[in-house]
């Protein structure tokens, strides 16, 4: 696997934990000492207001990287959190800005090659990167999907989503070949009850569907997300012990067992 490996959280359905998994996967991998870039790619900025960072007071945004070809990238990173082994945890934030320049990136030449071409700046600097996408369908998805490794779909478990998640694949496809390139792809499911009838249902016909791409884990419903999302940190440092986090640290050991070279032969997690 290549350094850093590239991943998007895409969905055009709303409400599946895609902002989840960005947060909850990236502080699961720093937990095990690696180095995580979360890149925020929608103008809503859910995943920079999730980890406490005002939108309205930044100086610079993923904006300002993806438009200005004087801009230093460094300069739109924040460091956000530096873990005892060796693992951090850092993000390039959003803001209404990002939907300003949409227009912009539509008609310019290459205008959904722009933050590909900027994330090679980081190349040794992390290793992995996530991006958060925009849900809808616009240049800002182009963007996520031309220039990550592997898009990883949440798919909540009930059969309302089985349509979303065809129509993406659809779009997938459809960008891949207006880019001339390919990237693979792997289900999430998420909000996963047991409980139910329709959780268990769903998620064995997303299983059997999708057999080769999707995680073996699943993230179960836990209550436990909303009090991480309202003292705006990531789950995994709030509580490494409940249920949610051990379920995105479980999704970050596949991500980490299925590396290629030495270098990705790191520490245990631990309690930081």
């Amino acid at each position: 696997m290549k350094i850093p490996h590239i991943f998007a959280t895409a969905n055009q359905k709303g409400g599946v934990g895609k902002t989840t998994t960005a947060i909850t996967l990236g502080s699961s991998l720093s937990l095990f000492g690696y180095r995580v870039l979360l890149v925020d790619l929608d103008p809503q900025a859910s995943l920079t207001n999730h980890l406490a960072i005002e939108p309205e007071k930044l100086e610079y945004s993923v904006a300002n990287l993806m438009v200005s070809d004087s801009f230093e990238p460094s300069d739109a990173v924040i460091n956000k959190y530096r873990l005892k082994n060796g693992g951090c945890v850092d993000i390039i934030p959003s803001n209404i800005n990002l939907a300003r320049i949409e227009a912009e990136l539509s008609v310019s030449k290459g205008g959904g090659l722009k933050l590909r071409d900027k994330l090679k700046f980081f190349k040794d600097n992390y290793d992995y990167i996530i991006i958060d996408s925009s849900p809808a369908l616009s240049v800002l998805l182009i963007s996520a999907v031309a220039a990550c490794d592997e898009i990883i779909i949440p798919v909540m478990s009930d059969f309302l989503s089985v349509r979303g998640v065809d129509l993406l694949l659809s779009t997938i496809g459809k960008i891949e070949k207006a880019l001339d390139s390919r990237c693979t792809f792997r289900l999430l499911i998420t909000m996963f009850d047991r409980r139910t009838n329709s959780s268990l249902k769903s998620a064995e016909y997303f299983k059997n569907k999708y057999k080769n791409s999707h995680f073996s884990s699943i993230i179960n419903i836990d209550t436990k997300f909303r009090d991480a999302s309202l003292i705006r940190k990531p789950l995994t440092y709030v509580d490494v012990h409940s249920r949610g986090a051990i379920d995105y640290i479980n999704v970050a050991r596949e991500i980490i067992d299925a590396s290629d070279g030495e270098e990705f032969n790191r520490t245990e997690v631990r309690d930081e």
